[in-house]
């Protein structure tokens, strides 16, 4: 979950996945075998705490994620004697807690309240520091932001599913309000010491762990059931993950700040879409994403977004929804997107949500699970939340920093794909949508839709739209075409302007001679007053530094 400003989480919520007209089938490539995971928790439901315990390691580092509808990934932690709920995300550094039960601290700072705000909701209080547990390592003094005060966005969504609280779990180097402020209050070697993450901190008071984390994130049965996942701290589960990491080339964050990676292309149903950046020093024809488990979907520039429903069958953009509907079993598209010369391919799951329209209407509606991203470009290009994650083990790497703080190696990501197949994965998603359809309303058409939903729908939505951003050479002959019947009108054109030059003339010397005659100026000349603006200076990219602070 990123800091403000970000895409709304409450219109990321209403966006969900599609389905394409034609499979068109890829070149046969060689698929990774996906590693089988301990099985989670089964039935329906949702159980958020204590989160489900099937996954765990010899150690106890690895950690399993509950699920909940695929939107939220949670965790619990002890924090001064009590367990908490939390959100795990990768796009934000600070531990935030909204705390129900009573907490046993060392310190508070009682007068400076900071305020966290992420694109979905805030949490304000003041810093305080206590002991935590997570993941079978304990850090005897933790700060953390104690919420006094919330949202109405959480309070409405967060706290009815037991959800108390934000690990964040991104670089030391990014946004943090917690060190901020103390650096505010004290200085700068006193927020790094006090002020760490809780990741951190276990990496500083364990200096033979190994200091990267691997995250999956399970996909519950098309909105019901609960899929699990995990983190491990430190160490791969299951074990051989390893072999499967250690053949993948490592892809360094963009910024020392943000898990940020260049995105080398995008294909869908084999064509590629060309890809632009509105970031400063990005790598020319590539663009940047951000991997973020706090976003429950994705969020995307709208041209990426056209090009992968675009050219689905029957389906449209919806103003009403803000995404695109899409016929809920419709033949899903191959969408493959690379990092690092490797394709990572799409469950067809994760491209459209389930909406069920009651009690409003009596119908369900599909809509795409990625959105159009809404705020400034200076940063990124892409934000990859859940809905792409879903699709690979990640591994975050925190870079490696010498006994001075400084950095020697820079933070990097490396992606497995969790694909079984495109063959397999659209078998299991034609089985899991089915029987999902089987206990909701009949699907809307799109005039049903339009009914329920009065707007205005340009017609660049239609489905022709992706042709613009997937290469294709069928334009070439449409253009020539176009040329050929306007050389035909070329006679007519040229006369109508000639025409309408004699006339032009005829009436500025009439202008002029009536100026003349009248002996003034029409019009006294006024000067334009102009106020520069200033613009934010975007970051360049990041280059390893062998005297820049990891946690700066």
């Amino acid at each position: 979950m990123l800091a403000q400003p970000l895409v709304s989480g409450a219109v990321v919520g209403l966006m969900a996945l599609g389905a394409s007209a034609l499979r068109t089938p890829r070149e046969p490539r060689s698929l990774t075998p996906r590693v089988t995971l301990p099985s989670g928790s089964s039935g329906k439901g949702i159980q958020t705490r204590p989160v489900s315990s099937a996954v765990s390691s010899s150690d106890g580092s690895a950690t399993g994620l509950a699920n909940v509808n695929n939107g939220w990934y949670l965790t619990n932690i002890t924090l001064g004697g009590s367990e908490f709920t939390v959100q795990l995300d990768t796009g934000s550094t600070d531990l935030v807690l909204y705390p129900d039960l009573p907490i046993k601290t060392s310190a508070v700072w009682n007068d400076y309240e900071i305020n966290a705000t992420y694109g979905t909701g805030w949490t304000a209080g003041p810093i305080a520091v206590a002991k935590l547990e997570f993941g079978g390592y304990t850090v005897e003094s933790q700060a953390y932001l104690n919420g006094t005060s919330l949202s109405d966005w959480d309070k409405q969504y967060a706290l009815p599913l037991g959800i108390v609280g934000i690990m964040g779990v991104a670089l030391d180097s990014g946004l943090s309000w917690i060190h901020d402020e103390l650096e505010q209050i004290y200085d700068t070697k006193t927020a790094n010491e006090v002020g760490r993450s809780v990741l951190a901190n276990v990496f500083d008071q364990h200096p033979t762990l190994d200091n990267f984390t691997v995250v999956y994130l399970g996909r519950s049965d098309d909105g019901e059931g609960s899929g699990s996942g995990y983190i491990s701290v430190g160490e791969y589960y299951p074990e051989e993950l390893e072999d499967y990491f250690d053949s993948i080339e490592a892809i360094k964050t963009f910024t020392p700040t943000d898990w940020t990676v260049p995105m080398d292309r995008l294909t869908v149903n084999g064509k590629s879409v060309a890809l632009k950046s509105g970031v400063k020093g990005a790598p020319a024809g590539k663009a940047i994403a951000d991997l973020d488990t706090g976003t429950g979907d994705a969020a995307v520039p709208k041209y990426v977004l056209d090009a992968m429903y675009g050219g689905i069958s029957g389906a449209w953009y919806s103003d009403a929804f803000e995404a695109w509907i899409v016929p809920c079993l419709n033949d899903a598209p191959n969408i493959t997107f690379n990092f690092g010369g490797m394709e990572y391919y799409i469950h067809p799951l994760d491209l459209t949500d389930v909406q069920d329209l009651r009690p409003d209407y009596n119908y369900t509606v599909c809509t795409s699970s990625f959105g159009e991203l809404d705020f400034d470009q200076d940063e990124l290009d892409l934000l990859l939340g859940d809905s792409f994650l879903r699709n690979v083990f990640t591994s975050f790497y925190y870079g490696d920093v010498d006994t001075k703080g400084n950095v020697v190696k820079s933070p990097s990501v490396k992606l497995l794909s969790a694909s079984q197949g495109d063959e397999e994965d659209y078998a299991d998603f034609l089985t899991r949508r089915r029987q999902n359809l089987a206990s909701l309303p009949p699907e809307a058409t799109k005039a049903q839709i339009q009914k329920a939903y009065p707007q205005t729908d340009s017609s660049s939505s239609d489905a022709a739209v992706s042709d613009a951003a997937v290469t294709s050479s069928s334009t070439d002959s449409s253009y020539q075409a176009l040329l050929d019947k306007l050389d035909g009108f070329a006679p007519v054109i040229f006369g109508l302007l000639g025409g309408i030059l004699v006339v032009l003339l005829g009436l500025l010397g009439v202008g002029i001679a009536m100026c003349i005659r009248r002996g003034r100026v029409v019009g006294a000349g006024r000067s334009v007053e102009y106020a520069p603006v200033r613009f934010k200076e975007a970051e360049g990219s990041y280059k390893d530094d062998e005297n820049a602070r990891y946690n700066q």
